[in-house]
């Protein structure tokens, strides 16, 4: 990944430690995790202004691969 998308995706991670330590509360852990979801959906948002580019089929077949890997 790119260092922007790493900075970004480390800055997630630590809204998603904090939002699934058993340290915080529930009422914690719940605000973590609605921002997490409110960036999701601004993210979309964003995506959904960005013009069609042609490599997107492959971004989108790599993304895929990531998540076969996962499982």
């Amino acid at each position: 990944m790119e260092d922007r998308v790493n900075s970004i995706v480390q800055l997630l991670r630590m809204i998603q430690v904090e939002a699934t330590t058993p340290y915080n509360d529930g009422w914690v852990a719940a605000d973590c995790k609605k921002d997490l979801m409110m960036i999701r959906y601004e993210l979309d948002k964003m995506i959904r202004k960005c013009p069609s580019f042609a490599d997107e089929e492959k971004w989108e077949q790599e993304i895929v691969m990531k998540i076969l890997k996962e499982k």
